[in-house]
């Protein structure tokens, strides 16, 4: 597939699957006599956990590590030496948990910011002896595992 298939597929533009290539995220494709770039299913895998990693907050950095204990080929385009290694796992596994961390903190933060906001917002509302706003507008969001992030 072309440069503007992959970027469709995996729902990111073309510019970014040439960032990717400049940063060596994912491999230099292959190109047509013409010149043109061709990638195949496994680009599209590769861009589309970039993209996962980005969204759950991973710096580039961290994704060309986890890209390179897995998908990246090495400098002399034999499979990745890490393929199946517990080492890499584990490492790998270290770099998830540090994230995850990572974004329970922030959301404790959030938690406790929006808590402080609400508490200032009922006292000016006291003050002016004004009604609370309907339920509907007050009542936080739910997700199922907002109890046990606020509690760890």
């Amino acid at each position: 597939m072309r440069i503007g298939e992959l970027a469709k597929r995996a729902g990111v533009s073309v510019q970014a699957i040439r960032f990717y290539e400049r940063r060596r995220l994912i491999r230099t494709p292959r190109r047509t006599p013409a010149g043109y770039r061709i990638y195949t299913e496994k680009d599209l895998e590769t861009v589309s956990a970039i993209k996962k990693m980005q969204r759950f907050g991973f710096k580039l950095a961290e994704i060309r590590r986890v890209l390179q204990l897995w998908i990246l080929p090495s400098d002399t385009g034999a499979p990745s030496p890490y393929h199946d290694c517990s080492e890499c796992l584990l490492e790998g596994l270290k770099l998830g948990e540090n994230k995850l961390q990572a974004m329970n903190e922030q959301i404790r933060s959030s938690i406790q910011l929006r808590d402080e906001l609400q508490e200032a917002l009922n006292r000016i509302r006291a003050r002016l002896n004004a009604p609370p706003p309907r339920k509907a507008q007050s009542e936080r969001p739910k997700s199922p595992g907002s109890a046990a992030i606020a509690a760890s």
